[in-house]
């Protein structure tokens, strides 16, 4: 029985080795879109990401005291990127690119009407300090022109009318 079996098992294995190998096909090129893009072609097959990096310091976990986390960096994805799914069509063109590249936009003016108000304070600065300038001036050459009795004639007004300051002042003590 066993030479029966090892028998049929070699004339097997002899037998799989004697069949005929099958033709096999060449392999068929496939191309494929998109391996050959142009830098300047590529923002209108794929939208940008943007990624913020944020450095933390050690820090404990808040549901566990037990667990602390050592220094590092954690990345924040602002923007996620995009295909363009629609051919010959750029991404900033279509709404929904549009609406992603907003919050970008509004920073941009934002900046702007900064840079506006800037400029604005700072010319109406100039025209203060220039005011207060010409000020100083007239006040200089005004005290140049007072003489010693315009000075007098002052001092005795003022004494005079702290005369009648102390007087009231008397009248209401009582």
């Amino acid at each position: 029985m066993r030479k029966t079996i090892s028998a049929v098992m070699i004339a097997a294995i002899v037998a799989g080795c004697n069949s005929t190998p099958k033709d096999a096909k060449p392999k068929q090129h496939t191309a494929v879109s998109g391996t050959k893009v142009s830098k300047q072609e590529f923002p209108s097959i794929r939208g940008y990401e943007i990624v913020k990096t944020y450095h933390l310091g050690r820090r404990l976990d808040p549901h566990n005291p037990n667990i602390m986390y050592e220094a590092g960096k954690m990345y924040v994805i602002r923007r996620t990127p995009t295909w363009n799914l629609r051919p010959h069509t750029p991404p900033v063109s279509g709404e929904v690119f549009a609406n992603r590249i907003r919050p970008l936009k509004t920073r941009q003016e934002d900046m702007k009407k900064q840079q506006e108000l800037r400029k604005h304070t700072l010319s109406k600065l100039e025209k203060v300090g220039k005011r207060l300038f010409e000020n100083k001036k007239e006040l200089e050459e005004i005290n140049q022109k007072q003489t010693g009795d315009d000075l007098s004639s002052g001092i005795k007004e003022i004494q005079e009318s702290q005369g009648r300051i102390k007087r009231k002042m008397a009248e209401f003590e009582k």
